[in-house]
């Protein structure tokens, strides 16, 4: 019978040749034993056939030891044996001649359910025959099962390349396989230094290997040395499961640590530069690449390391998403991680995000029209793959590369489809084809700097793992595939800070484009330290003004460095602070003036942090370029853990992410709008709550008849829309001996003199003087005047705004203005206001921001007319008498997004009608969009 040989296994070709030998040959045996009534036939051939069946694949089965498996059974609670098992590929059962194959499935399940076939053994396919007929079902997928004759089976090749290790993953397998990868990693990582070991993840990871315990850095050299054994065991980099087989067979807990340096050794070392390297270890080829590199030794391990190693061996790790396993990988050393359930990771949905519409998508859209058209030519076809091949592709804050592993990945499905769509023009799909003469884009392509030594490491293994995989699935797709192994063409990872390299120096200026994208360092502007201010002023210059400026924002000006005298695009994933307030004036000019548009941009969606124990950050993708032709793509989410929807008919995106003239709000002392007063922030104690009375304080409070006449109304944002209350002490008329009259307003104004004292400022030091007074005094009324919430739920469809009496003094969390005839009143509880703050404020979280100087002053309400004056007035006061009608309710209660009244939903409609045509709107606009284009196209003209 025909087997293929190693080198050939992945030859979809001869393997349909070795099928047909098989068919042929078991066809025959069965026409014998029918002409002999020899029926019997199960335990007698059932190796023999599993055997020549596998070998037909290049697997030589007495190397794997599949046979016989001990398996408990979930029926009977006995135990059996499985006729032909393969860790996490296939189970088989054979019964005899003419027997019902519903019989042999049943029993394979059962042995499945008995409880002693771990998870990460589980097979994806199970196989069962009476010799003559074979069925193969994918477990999971009840539609997909397959029955044919034996002498069939060549016709079913597609179906059983499983055997050959090119089998058809889904997203939802990659990512379950990954996380399951990433547990078996982190079992390996506790059996050698402890559970208790604990490591910093992100950016609080340690920068350099020395940084870290020695036996932690031991540990995680050794890990990333078996991840690529591992996987090139499944992979198809040498024979099938050879390490495994190495490490069951050939070692033994006590010689296990030894033996592994000795393999890395010959790992390490050409083939004809060996000498007296025993037989199991000379069959392993020589690498090269620098992951065997170094001096780091295994040293001794433990008979749980060894469990460990061996159940990793069983888990089929071909299945795993390099990048999704990646950022995985990082976080074996946080103990938090250890004990979750695999969560933290970066899902290639979100990565794509940012590579789809800066390269991808169009990459792809080319490649589809030249499959799809029938005339395209061999040249079209390389051209593009030659384009592509001529870019770089550089994250410049990479950490464990999968961005770089998606992007790699992604192109060479492109390569892949294009060159097998020119094998099918030629009408030679079952020949051999030397792809590598055409095969051209390489991981030498893509660069990535990262500061910390760890993600850095698996980055460069990664890469050489999704190098692989992307070679055989061109295997798959055309029967042969470049040899990579010695590695002779690597990604180049800089462990670096990005801010202090040199990026011109260290990434090359290609024949094409570069393309720079990632996720930077989630830092806002009240966190830097000194050192990385530091960092900021070199990365934009002395003359730039840093003030309310994100970390993230060194990584935009690096990138314009670079890109000045290059050609090339980029996109960040950055929190959406900089698209809010006074950032966007501060960062998008220098980008808009060095000849930058925006390309394509994701509005405000949820990123999950890859660190365990730290919440999700609201993002904003942006992605540039100065390609005046490029078509504007803009994405949206109905909430921050939505689906990303396209906005049609786009043709301009500004730097708040919105279809509108291109304009930078910024920072007034005054409003713009010729009708409107200046709004004021009320008043901050700084008293560690001595001057605050509570609801519980408040009887006392009252009951001393030196206090009582001090006691007034204390709002802030919380008791402005949840109705609750707060009282203050207002003592700016206090009488000089009420002190000496009150113990308990002695002992209040005591801790406020000390809570001052203490303080590092020197101005709230001098204030301890005073400690009667407020510390900063805002808005004060003698008349009834309007309160608005500096912070509000984004999920309000209207800002809650709030009359007050003259009585009440407003928090440093409330903005005020007096309102006698109910104007800003109802411009503030306009939908067209709250869009405006929605989408030029700032932002805590998710929550919308009010500030006087940006969305207040900066917003663009023409001159009123005296008829506008009286039409607003009305409408507002239909507002509060809708919500009058409903006094026992608080503002969160009557602006409940789910709930609100119909009433006053119409009045806030009637409002909107009256607000919307002053704007220059023909109707009430009926989205947030139509506002938008109206507010930017009203500021540019009131601004000239």
């Amino acid at each position: 019978m025909y087997v293929v040989p190693v080198e050939q296994l992945a030859d979809r070709g001869v393997i349909r040749t070795a099928l047909d030998d098989f068919g042929h040959a078991w066809g025959q045996r069965i026409d014998r034993w029918r002409a002999d009534g020899q029926t019997h036939t199960e335990k007698s051939f059932a190796q023999q056939f599993w055997s020549d069946l596998l070998r037909a694949f290049g697997v030589i089965p007495e190397r794997i030891d599949l046979f016989e498996r001990g398996a408990a059974r979930a029926s009977t609670g006995g135990a059996g044996y499985i006729d032909f098992f393969w860790s996490g590929v296939a189970l088989g059962e054979a019964k005899s001649l003419g027997a019902n194959l519903d019989v042999a499935h049943a029993q394979a399940l059962d042995y499945l359910a008995g409880g002693s076939i771990g998870q990460h053994e589980w097979p994806k396919y199970v196989l069962v025959t009476d010799f003559a007929r074979i069925r193969v079902e994918r477990l999971g997928d009840a539609g997909w099962v397959a029955e044919f004759g034996v002498e069939d089976a060549a016709d079913h090749v597609d179906q059983l390349m499983f055997l050959a290790g090119q089998d058809t993953v889904t997203k939802t397998e990659e990512q379950e396989a990954s996380i399951a990868a990433a547990q078996l990693m982190a079992s390996m990582f506790t059996a050698l230094v402890g559970d208790e070991v604990d490591v910093p993840v992100g950016e609080e990871a340690p920068e350099d290997a020395e940084e870290e315990e020695f036996a932690t850095q031991q540990a995680s050299i050794l890990l990333t040395r078996l991840l690529f054994l591992l996987y090139g065991d499944d992979a198809g980099l040498w024979e099938a499961d050879l390490f495994q087989r190495w490490v069951e067979w050939d070692t033994t807990a006590d010689n296990l640590g030894p033996q592994l340096d000795a393999l890395f050794r010959v790992l390490n070392t050409p083939e004809n530069r060996r000498r007296g390297v025993p037989d199991s270890l000379a069959r392993f080829p020589y690498v090269n690449g620098g992951i065997f590199d170094g001096t780091s030794t295994a040293g001794f391990l433990t008979n749980d390391f060894r469990d460990a190693l061996v159940a990793a061996c069983r888990f089929r790790w071909t299945q795993i998403s390099p990048a999704v396993f990646g950022s995985m990988f990082q976080l074996v050393k946080s103990k938090q991680a250890r004990r979750g359930d695999g969560e933290h990771y970066t899902s290639e949905e979100n990565i794509l995000k940012t590579i789809g519409p800066l390269f991808l998508d169009e990459y792809r859209a080319r490649a589809d029209r030249l499959i799809q058209n029938k005339t395209t030519t061999r040249r079209e076809v390389i051209g593009l793959i030659e384009e592509m091949a001529a870019n770089i592709y550089v994250d410049p804050a990479c950490g464990a590369g999968n961005f770089l592993n998606l992007a790699y990945a992604k192109l060479r499905e492109i390569e892949r489809d294009l060159l097998a769509d020119q094998r099918r023009r030629t009408g030679s799909q079952d020949l051999s084809l030397d792809v590598s003469l055409d095969q051209r884009i390489h991981i030498d392509r893509f660069y990535g700097i990262e500061i910390n030594w760890w993600p850095a490491k698996i980055a460069e293994t990664a890469m050489f793992l999704v190098d692989h995989q992307a070679n055989r699935q061109l295997a798959a797709a055309l029967g042969q595939a470049p040899v990579r192994l010695p590695i002779k063409i690597t990604a180049t990872i800089y462990q670096h800070d990005a801010l202090t390299l040199d990026w011109s120096q260290a990434l090359p200026a290609p024949a094409g484009r570069t393309f720079v994208f990632g996720n930077p360092p989630f830092l806002g502007d009240h966190t830097r330290t000194a050192a990385q201010l530091a960092l900021m002023q070199a990365a934009w210059g002395e003359g730039k003004q840093l003030s309310r400026l994100d970390f993230v924002t060194s990584w935009h000006a690096l990138t314009l460095r670079l890109l000045a005298e290059r050609d090339g695009e980029w996109a960040f994933v950055t929190t959406n602070s900089i698209v809010q307030g006074d950032q966007p004036a501060r960062l998008f000019a220098p980008i808009f003036a060095a000849g930058w548009r925006i390309k394509f941009a994701h509005r405000t969606f949820a990123w999950d942090s890859q660190a365990p124990g730290k919440a999700a950050v609201h993002c904003v993708i942006i992605g540039f370029t100065r390609d005046r032709d490029a078509k504007a793509r803009l994405f949206k989410y109905e909430h921050a853990r939505g689906e990303a929807r396209e906005v049609p008919g786009v043709k301009t995106i500004n730097a708040y992410l919105v279809d509108g003239p291109d304009v930078l709000v910024q920072k007034r002392s005054t409003p713009l709008a010729p009708d409107m007063p200046e709004v004021v922030y009320g008043s901050k104690p700084t008293d560690d709550g001595n001057l605050i009375v509570t609801a519980e304080q408040y009887q006392a409070v009252m009951a001393d008849p030196v206090m009582a006449p001090y006691v007034r109304p204390y709002v802030g944002a919380v008791e402005l829309i949840r109705g609750q209350q707060r009282w203050c002490l207002w003592l700016t008329d206090m009488e000089p001996d009420a002190p000496s009259r009150s113990p308990e307003l002695k002992r209040r104004l005591q801790g406020v003199a000390a809570e001052r004292a203490k303080s590092k400022a020197a101005s709230t030091r001098d204030w301890a003087r005073f400690p009667h007074l407020f510390r900063q005094r805002g808005l004060v009324s003698d008349v009834p005047f309007v309160g608005i919430p500096e912070v509000s739920s984004e999920g309000r469809a209207y800002l809650p705004v709030a009359h007050f009496e003259p009585d009440v003094i407003i928090s440093n969390k409330v903005y005020g203005a007096v309102d006698p005839d109910g104007i800003v009143f109802a411009v503030a509880s306009s939908s067209m206001f709250i869009t405006w703050m929605k989408t030029v404020g700032g932002r805590l979280e998710s929550r919308i921001s009010f500030s006087s100087t940006i969305t207040w002053n900066g917003f663009p309400l023409p001159a009123l007319t005296d008829k506008d004056r009286a039409s607003l007035a009305k409408a507002g006061q239909k507002v509060l008498e809708a919500r009058a009608l409903h006094p026992e309710r608080s503002l969160a209660q009557h602006y409940a997004p789910l709930s609100m009244d119909p009433v006053l939903v119409r009045a806030h409609d009637g409002l909107d009608t009256v607000m919307d045509k002053i704007m220059g709107a023909p109707r009430r606009c009926r989205t947030e969009l139509e506002r938008q284009e109206l507010l930017f196209t009203r500021y540019a003209e009131l601004t000239g």
